[in-house]
């Protein structure tokens, strides 16, 4: 089926991929907070607008929730402040060592201590987001405010790892399909050399 096309250049796929980007921003606020909680090492550069939006979003989520106390959400928003300080004065001082990482790493999982054999990428895209849910799961009954914000960045997290994964995945089918065509390239160089 044919891509149906308006005659000033607009496509569906064109608002879908701006609906998709406005998600996967969303999921980044939404994650940003409780990352400086289970990771360390991040690169000097993964604090961006995500991270500060994601600083917005504790005191904004209170909101929802004006009849409730905001005493508990309001200590989360006090430590993400201080393990936010403390993630970037990590990060300068790693440059400072000359660590050598992607400035644009979002973190090393601190749960990879205890659980050593298992591959980063599962710590972030399972553990992790199942570990802040039941955090919130559990929360919910004393801090509706702070039970149902831990919930949403589980899930959240869950959908930033799934993102990451999959833009990694078609970067290295790409450079693999690159590796294809240059080894093609060569016989045909070759060939050429041959003649």
């Amino acid at each position: 089926m044919r891509e149906q096309s308006d005659p000033n250049g607009w496509t569906p796929i064109e608002d879908a991929q701006k609906a998709a980007s406005i998600l996967v921003l969303a999921a980044q606020v939404m994650a940003a907070p409780v990352e400086v909680f289970l990771r360390t090492r991040f690169g000097r550069r993964y604090f961006g607008v995500p991270a500060f939006l994601g600083f917005l979003s504790v005191p904004m989520w209170m909101l929802f929730w004006p009849e409730e106390d905001f005493t508990p959400i309001f200590i989360f928003w006090v430590l993400l402040i201080v393990m936010q300080l403390r993630a970037r004065i990590e990060s300068i001082a790693m440059v400072a060592r000359g660590d050598l990482v992607h400035t644009r790493y979002n973190g090393w999982p601190r749960l990879a201590r205890i659980l050593k054999n298992t591959h980063e990428h599962k710590l972030k895209a399972n553990t992790e987001p199942a570990l802040v849910m039941l955090i919130g799961l559990c929360l919910l009954p004393l801090s509706a405010p702070l039970g149902s914000y831990l919930i949403v960045s589980g899930i959240s997290l869950g959908v930033v790892a799934g993102v990451i994964e999959s833009v990694q995945r078609n970067r290295t089918l790409s450079m693999h399909d690159a590796w294809l065509e240059q080894q093609d390239q060569a016989a045909r160089f070759r060939d050429l050399q041959d003649r």
